[in-house]
C-alpha cells in the first residue's frame, strides 16, 4: 500500500517521471575525481605535518648555516618520515575510494520490469520504489525488493553478508525484524540470481538500498578522524609549537654567539 503499485501491471510512465524526480536515479552518488596529486598534497593539510615540514625547513637551515655535516641528515630524516605518512595515508583514501568504484561495478546495467501492464527492459538507473522487476537465473539484482513470487529462487549475498553459499528466496512474510542475512523474502542491489526466477516490488533505489548503506559508511569513513589521530593532532600541535619555541632560541643564541 505505501508504494501505490499493481503487482500485475507495475506502475505507468507518468508515476515513473514523478518518482525518478522523488527519489532520485537508481545509482551509488559519484564525487567528482580529484586529481592524484591533489589528494597528495592533501595529506599535507595537517597541523602537526606542517610544523614538521617547518621543523625540516629550519634544520636545513642551520645545516646550510652551519655546514657542519655532508648532509642534513635531520633535516632528511624529518621529511622521510612525513613523506611515509602522506604516502600512507593516500594508499589508504585510494582503497576506499576503490572500494566505493567496486560496489559501483556491482550494480546491474539494466533490468526486467513489469510497466503499464507490459514486459520490458530498461536501463538499471532507471528503476524507482514500486517498480515490478522480474529476475531471472543469471541477473544481477538492480534494487532492494520484496519478493510477489519465487519459483526456487537462489542468490548470492556473499558481498553483502559474508554468506559463501547461495541463499534461497521465498514470499513468506517474516515475524520479527532478522539480520540482513536471514531475510528470506527480499533480494538486494548488487547481488545475484544463482538459480530459478522470481518477481519483486522494488522498496528502495540508489543510496537507499543496502548496499549504497555500505557505500556511504566507506565515504564517511575516508573523513572521519579516529580518536588517536584527534589526540595525536592535539600533541602534535603542542609539541609543535614548543619545538618552534626552541629552534627559535637556538637559532638565535648560535648567531648571537658567533657574532660576538
Amino acid at each position: 500500500a505505501v508504494l501505490r503499485t499493481d503487482p500485475r501491471h507495475g506502475l505507468t510512465d507518468a508515476e515513473v517521471r514523478s518518482r525518478l524526480e522523488e527519489y532520485g536515479r537508481n545509482e551509488l552518488a559519484t564525487e567528482k575525481a580529484i586529481p592524484a596529486w591533489r589528494r597528495f598534497l592533501a595529506q599535507f593539510q595537517d597541523v602537526l605535518v606542517i610544523l614538521l615540514l617547518i621543523a625540516t625547513g629550519i634544520s636545513a637551515g642551520l645545516w646550510a648555516y652551519e655546514r657542519d655535516a655532508a648532509l642534513p641528515y635531520e633535516a632528511l630524516a624529518i621529511l622521510a618520515v612525513v613523506l611515509l605518512n602522506a604516502t600512507l595515508g593516500y594508499v589508504q583514501q585510494a582503497r576506499a575510494e576503490a572500494a566505493v568504484a567496486a560496489l559501483r561495478a556491482m550494480s546491474a546495467a539494466d533490468a526486467a520490469v513489469i510497466r503499464n501492464g507490459e514486459r520490458r527492459s530498461i536501463p538499471a538507473a532507471e528503476i524507482v520504489p514500486g517498480d515490478i522487476i522480474l529476475i531471472e537465473e543469471g541477473d544481477t539484482i538492480p534494487a532492494d525488493g520484496r519478493l510477489l513470487e519465487s519459483a526456487a529462487l537462489q542468490t548470492a549475498e556473499a558481498a553483502l553478508t559474508g554468506e559463501s553459499l547461495p541463499v534461497s528466496k521465498d514470499t513468506d512474510a517474516l515475524a520479527e525484524d532478522v539480520a540482513l542475512g536471514d531475510r528470506h523474502n527480499m533480494v538486494f542491489s548488487g547481488t545475484a540470481a544463482t538459480y530459478g526466477h522470481g518477481k519483486a516490488v522494488v522498496t528502495a533505489t540508489g543510496m537507499q538500498t543496502e548496499m549504497g548503506r555500505i557505500a556511504g559508511l566507506l565515504k564517511e569513513t575516508q573523513d572521519e578522524a579516529t580518536p588517536l589521530q584527534r589526540e595525536l593532532d592535539r600533541t602534535g600541535k603542542l609539541l609543535g609549537i614548543v619545538v618552534i619555541a626552541i629552534a627559535v632560541v637556538m637559532i638565535a643564541t648560535i648567531i648571537i654567539v658567533e657574532n660576538v
